[in-house]
């Protein structure tokens, strides 16, 4: 007698999110806070090819603050481990930041010339 065995099939992917920032979203501020939606029991987070750094957990999103000196396009790719036999989930996101805009310089000395405006 021949038995067949029934072998388990391999769960697809935890869903995995990054909602803020969103693909090809131009930040005006050099840092951010990352939100990242996924239900998985840890979240990790590389950017620009940078080591992976654990996310914490907060108010239903996973999240990892991040300071951006160099305006530009930046890459940030996020793994989650996969729950319950799943296999892991990784999702890159794309995004620019923006150039800091030039701040005025202050005036020094009373200038009769500048009370024209008034």
């Amino acid at each position: 007698m021949n038995k067949k065995t029934k072998r388990a099939e391999p769960r697809p992917p935890e869903r995995i999110a990054v909602d803020y920032p969103h693909e090809g979203e131009v930040l005006a501020e050099p840092s951010c806070t990352f939100l990242i939606d996924a239900p998985a029991r840890g979240v990790e987070i590389a950017v620009d090819g940078d080591e992976w750094r654990p996310c914490r957990r907060s108010d239903g999103y996973w999240r990892h603050d991040r300071l951006f000196p160099d305006p530009g396009v930046h890459q940030a790719v996020v793994r989650c481990a996969g729950t319950g036999g799943a296999e892991p989930a990784i999702r890159v996101c794309r995004f620019v930041v923006a150039p800091a805009a030039p701040v005025a310089k202050p005036r020094t000395r009373w200038d009769a010339a500048s009370m024209d405006q008034w």
